[in-house]
């Protein structure tokens, strides 16, 4: 059976308290300074404003679920701020590094290295230089090389690799000129010879 002290308190579990929170079901009207002040306002006049204030159980239950809700909300905001920056620089990275390793594929493209042996051609010019990707105001990267000798474009650096001796087993084959257009000039420039 419950005590009178248990009839006459509400006790409200708190997030961050061991101890459940002690709330009297009626307080005088002075006495309401000394109730946590989250909760004060689960305390309704009575009638007779003489008699003090009556506790709302349910309005107390939905400050106690507003306060664990915020004290949540906190936590959640004081990690993204601890770890929100490392993410961000992690995410810009692979951004550059993104915008690097295109501009070497378009450039090994067009320097004619087999596409097949993009990723060592990729790995070797990667030594050879140090590259940089500047986000412009359009969203885009401008990426350049830096070599021991100062920037170059990012074309000139693996033109130079492919036309290394290094680079010579990564280029692919020249298209030769049309066999056919050439014999049937041939042939056309014999028969009018005639």
């Amino acid at each position: 059976m419950a005590s009178p002290a248990e009839k006459n308190n509400y006790y409200v579990p708190v997030h961050n308290q061991p101890d459940p929170l002690r709330l009297p079901r009626r307080i005088a009207a002075d006495a309401l300074d000394r109730i946590p002040e989250p909760y004060r306002a689960a305390y309704i006049e009575e009638e007779d404003p003489t008699k003090g204030f009556e506790l709302s159980t349910r309005i107390a239950d939905a400050i106690r679920d507003g306060e664990a809700e915020i004290a949540s909300l906190n936590a959640e905001l004081a990690k993204i701020q601890v770890e929100g920056p490392a993410k961000l620089a992690t995410v810009k990275k692979q951004m550059r590094d993104d915008a690097v390793n295109e501009t070497l594929q378009v450039a090994l493209t067009k320097a004619g290295v087999k596409t097949e042996l993009f990723d060592a051609a990729l790995a070797l010019v990667k030594r050879k230089a140090e590259f940089e990707a500047e986000k412009s105001d359009d969203g885009t990267y401008a990426v350049q090389a830096r070599t021991p000798f100062g920037l170059a474009t990012v074309e000139s650096v693996v033109q130079q690799f492919v036309d290394s001796d290094e680079g010579a087993a990564y280029r692919g084959k020249r298209a030769a000129p049309s066999a056919g257009n050439s014999f049937s000039q041939l042939q056309a420039g014999l028969k009018a010879g005639r």
